[in-house]
């Protein structure tokens, strides 16, 4: 015979009788089972019983209260999301609605976002002094609210308080000093107050916290471009058009770079732009004009400084480079013709004077005028 030893080995089978076992235990044994008590049901619990005591109880009523709270709660919020996305999409007249009906459904003496919006809403209206009101009492609720620091110094910036802005825009950055936002606004305040170094501290802490930030390159450029580093200009002003924060002084500072390190070509291109963006640009058009005549181009220079003076008809410079070119044109008849209209309105005056002479002197000798010489090697 054949034993189980055999087939299995003597590990698996003292598992197999441990299982076995096992099995035995939780079928139960019948022999046992017999003399076991039978197990009661437990009884049901009394209302009394299952009643808690009356310190762990909530008191009637307070579960509905509670829930009706939360219930408020959310649907503030939902309100006040309203109002945000309102201000998102610069929907000024939605967001005035929602903020009378907001301060109509819950309370607001102590809603910091409430006041911040409505300080904005009365700003765009032109309300200048209840929308300084409007912010300082949301500063009032939480001092350390940036927000509402940053567009009331703003608001003093327009109104040319600066050294209000000052003071809130330092405390807003104090709590937000990483904000490239409230960095610009800082820098440009001080651009605007002609202190160029704070200025350029914060707008290039501005690029370096956020990257494609057009404008405060803009203002950049026109810091270099007055401290005559044109090349930095060039620079700085690329990078705004780049980030699409171009305008038509973006283009303006662009030309006068190039003309100042000897690129006309290119400087032309530029005033020609900046006069696209904005035709009623009387900078861009006198200096075209005068970058023209720089190059000896008389017909162009003529040509800008009439749009010049159409724009700045009381510009002196103007109509004496207009004679200029005139002269330079060998366009006597209407030079003489602009000086003497000049002559009328300041007859007295020594240079025209000079101009018309010269003018008639030139006119008359025209024809025996020889060319100047200049030789090269």
């Amino acid at each position: 015979m054949i034993s189980d030893s055999s087939i299995f080995p003597t590990h698996i089978l003292a598992r197999m009788a441990a299982i076995a076992t096992l099995l035995v235990i939780l079928a139960g044994d019948p022999a046992t089972a017999q003399h076991r008590p039978p197990v009661k049901a437990a009884a049901p619990q009394t209302a009394e019983q299952k009643e808690l005591p009356s310190e762990q109880r909530p008191a009637a009523g307070a579960g509905d209260e509670l829930d009706k709270k939360l219930r408020l709660e959310y649907q503030r919020d939902v309100d006040m999301a309203k109002i945000r996305r309102a201000h998102l999409l610069d929907r000024n007249t939605e967001m005035e609605k929602l903020l009378r009906d907001f301060s109509g459904r819950y309370p607001i003496d102590r809603d910091r976002e409430y006041h911040y919006y409505a300080g904005l809403v009365l700003s765009s209206a032109g309300e200048y002094r209840r929308a300084v009101e409007s912010y300082l009492k949301a500063i009032e609720i939480a001092p350390d609210y940036a927000r509402a620091r940053n567009s009331l110094g703003a608001l003093y910036c327009k109104l040319n308080k600066y050294h209000f802005a000052l003071v809130h825009f330092r405390k807003a950055l104090e709590v937000n000093p990483y904000n490239p936002f409230l960095q610009y606004n800082l820098g440009s305040l001080y651009f605007e107050v002609g202190d160029p170094v704070n200025a350029k501290i914060h707008l290039e802490n501005a690029v370096k916290y956020k990257a494609n930030f057009g404008s405060a390159y803009h203002r950049l450029g026109v810091l270099a471009y007055h401290s005559q580093q044109y090349g930095r200009t060039i620079e700085y002003l690329t990078k705004a058009i780049e980030f699409r924060a171009e305008s038509h002084t973006t283009h303006y500072y662009t030309g006068m770079s190039y003309f100042n390190l000897e690129k006309g070509s290119i400087a032309m291109a530029s005033l020609r732009r900046a006069l696209q963006i904005k035709p009623d640009f009387f900078e861009a058009a006198l200096d075209l004009a005068r970058v023209h005549h720089a190059y000896g181009e008389f017909s162009y220079a003529l040509e800008f400084y009439k749009k010049a003076e159409s724009l700045n008809p009381e510009y002196p410079e103007i109509k004496l480079a207009m004679i200029e070119c005139l002269r330079e044109l060998k366009r006597y008849r209407e030079g003489i013709a602009l000086v003497r209209q000049m002559l009328e309105r300041d007859p007295h005056n020594e240079q025209l004077r000079r101009h018309l002479k010269n003018l008639q002197d030139q006119r008359l000798i025209e024809n025996l005028a020889e060319q100047y010489d200049y030789f090269t090697y």
